[in-house]
């Protein structure tokens, strides 16, 4: 079997990553072969995720505590990944996740300081192996511009959007780490552009990189 190849979108609060995402999703929509890709979404993707999603995202009654959470998270990594991203990756497919490790690095890592980097990641390694993404697009915003646009969004925040700017601080500062360190895979894009513009860019280096996909 061929290998496929792996995609996460990632970015803080507001950074339009899930704009790119449903703009990408109505173009492979159009493409002769789109059974060759699948999306997931963390948490999420399979009924038991989409209910730890919401106990995560949403359960206001008894939050929970900042390793809870950060095991939560990697709860619902194991299933997304053992059920959906690597039997799709060895039947040589596309995968697109909207977020993967590297968030839980720059908010459950730099931002709730539960523990750094480096333990997140052996954390990860421990329960995924070495499964890491082929290329990550890191949609960069600044925490400021950031609560500017939360200010005009329609729809309810969750538990997380609603933290404070510090904490959105320390994210981007969680991002900026490891996009430092992981260049190779990762595609910086400035999340100030118009939509339009975003998708253009992310479009053009897909082609670039997967070209046999977007025939």
């Amino acid at each position: 079997m061929n290998k496929g190849f792996f995609i996460t979108f990632e970015g803080g609060e507001a950074c339009g990553k899930s704009t790119q995402i449903k703009m990408l999703k109505e173009y492979i929509q159009n493409l002769p072969n789109k059974e060759k890709f699948l999306f997931v979404r963390e948490p999420g993707g399979t009924p038991l995720t989409e209910e730890i999603r919401k106990l995560i995202l949403n359960y206001e009654i008894d939050k929970p505590l900042p390793m809870t959470e950060l095991l939560l998270f990697c709860a619902t990594r194991v299933e997304n990944v053992e059920k959906l991203v690597l039997p799709a990756l060895n039947n040589g497919k596309v995968v697109i996740a909207d977020r993967f490790y590297d968030s839980t690095i720059a908010y459950q890592g730099m931002a709730r300081n539960i523990m750094n980097s480096e333990d997140i990641l052996q954390l990860t390694k421990k329960i995924i192996g070495n499964l890491k993404p082929d290329l990550t697009f890191y949609l960069k915003i600044s925490p400021e511009e950031a609560f500017k646009r939360k200010k005009n969004m329609k729809e309810g925040l969750d538990r997380i959007e609603k933290e404070g700017l510090e904490f959105h601080k320390a994210v981007s500062k969680g991002y900026d780490f490891i996009s430092s360190i992981e260049k190779e895979r990762f595609y910086i894009i400035d999340a100030t552009k118009s939509p339009d513009e975003i998708f253009d860019e992310i479009l053009k280096v897909l082609k670039s990189k997967i070209p046999d996909y977007f025939l």
